[in-house]
């Protein structure tokens, strides 16, 4: 019997021995995604990536861009090629975008943002992405031909584990089987969780509308408990990024972009001592931080990177600490360096800025007009101020002081629109002050 069982033993061992080390060219799972202590990433978000070959310039694309909420559908192409030039250039160490890759759902612009973003890992930075409320099963999903919008092909669930198999899913310690949530471990200080907080339908029948809402489902959130509780035991800390957000960044911007279930999930991320929270989805950029039961929770929003400024975070993590800053995507310097001579590239900034500007100056002839109001001259100066006042909000740039908030009330805009429209001044009184703290950049110590 002694003899049967050494046997058995050195039979075992020798065949773990040949898995393990059967094929030098087979990749080594690691405990943790990096060694090193000090990491740095960059987050950005809302993308709505149209890939050019799902339109031909025509009618039914300009008419799409007129609706489209001051994003560019135009130059995205070579505002990505820009961006990734500069990543390639700094070597961040990972790439996170949370959601809304696509402008509705379409496979062929997700198939396409991924050749970009091989580009990053390819040169080693590694990419890892989330779905927001446009990517899957968006029956929105549309090509733009002389002036017909015609149906194209949906991002289903199994398209996009496959089309960004690379982008977060191959890096991920631990998947859900209920979302297209993972975790990842990043390295021996911290563990990020990558959250579906999307209601999608379940089949590959795309419904007619994206759904504007978002929530942590029943056995998602049984799962993020887990995830959470692991941490805990091995004394890491953990980062959560999702596409909807857990705080009322505007009280006017807030239905359908905070999940239905936030006080639940709150008190979850509380309760093991999740420090921040990164998120999209509302398009404007705004950190908010509250105190639940003793423990600081910060939400940092990322603005849509396909509007002004066009902006992303850069992270930087050393042990404990945590420090965010805004960057902004420098087309113009991209297009000089690589002798684009597209105008609206070479100027993109301020082609960017424009977009957005026209957009809200439409929202205020639109509501100005219906009240009545009739003069040119006022409207302009109306429309003006409220386009500005839009780009200010969106850029994080609204955290003011009483003293700067009554001089742009002092303005002749703002009297225009209190005199004629109730629903502008409460728009604008909604975005004009940002009190409780700056918005474009964060740092903690703990």
């Amino acid at each position: 019997m002694k003899k049967v069982s050494v046997f058995l033993i050195v039979c075992v061992t020798v065949i773990l021995g040949a898995v393990i080390y059967s094929g030098k060219d087979k990749k080594t799972i690691e405990p943790t995604l990096y060694k090193k202590a000090a990491i740095e990433f960059w987050v950005l978000s809302d993308p709505h990536y149209l890939d050019k070959s799902l339109t031909d310039s025509g009618s039914a694309f300009e008419k799409i861009k007129q609706t489209a909420a001051g994003k560019d559908l135009e130059y995205q192409e070579e505002s990505w090629q820009a961006f990734i030039a500069t990543a390639i250039k700094k070597k961040p160490d990972m790439i996170i975008i949370t959601g809304d890759l696509t402008l509705n759902g379409e496979k062929i612009s997700a198939e396409r943002l991924a050749d970009f973003l091989k580009q990053l890992t390819d040169k080693g930075i590694n990419v890892f992405v989330i779905p927001g409320n446009h990517d899957v099963n968006d029956g929105w999903a549309r090509k733009f031909v002389e002036d017909k919008q015609e149906k194209t092909e949906a991002i289903t669930i199994a398209d996009f584990k496959e089309i960004f198999a690379d982008f977060g899913y191959q890096n991920a310690t631990n998947y859900d089987k209920h979302s297209l949530s993972y975790s990842v471990a990043v390295n021996s200080t911290y563990d990020f969780l990558f959250l579906d907080s999307n209601i999608y339908p379940e089949d590959t029948e795309p419904q007619t509308r994206p759904a504007t809402g978002g929530t942590i489902r029943g056995k998602t959130m049984t799962w993020v408990k887990e995830q959470l509780d692991a941490s805990k035991k091995a004394q890491k800390k953990t980062l959560v990024f999702m596409h909807h957000n857990i705080y009322a960044h505007n009280q006017l911007l807030s239905n359908g972009f905070i999940i239905n279930n936030a006080d639940e999930f709150k008190q979850v991320l509380t309760d093991y001592q999740v420090p921040v929270v990164f998120s999209g989805h509302i398009h404007a950029q705004d950190i908010m931080t509250e105190t639940i039961n003793d423990e600081k929770l910060t939400e940092i929003v990322s603005s849509s990177f396909s509007i002004t400024p066009q902006g992303y975070g850069v992270v930087k993590l050393d042990g404990q600490s945590l420090d965010y800053q805004k960057a902004t995507n420098d087309v113009d310097a991209w297009a000089k360096e690589t002798g684009n001579t597209t105008p609206e590239v070479q100027q993109y900034k301020t082609y960017l800025e424009t977009l957005f500007m026209e957009d809200g100056k439409k929202l205020g002839y639109g509501q100005l007009i219906n009240a009545g109001l009739t003069d040119e001259q006022e409207l302009d100066i109306a429309a003006e101020f409220i386009g500005r006042m839009n780009v200010r909000f969106f850029s994080g740039n609204d955290f003011s002081t009483d003293s700067e908030v009554a001089k742009i009330k002092a303005e002749q805009g703002y009297q225009i629109i209190e005199e004629h429209s109730s629903f502008l001044k409460e728009y604008i009184d909604s975005i004009i002050q940002d009190k409780n703290e700056e918005d474009n950049r964060y740092t903690t110590d703990e």
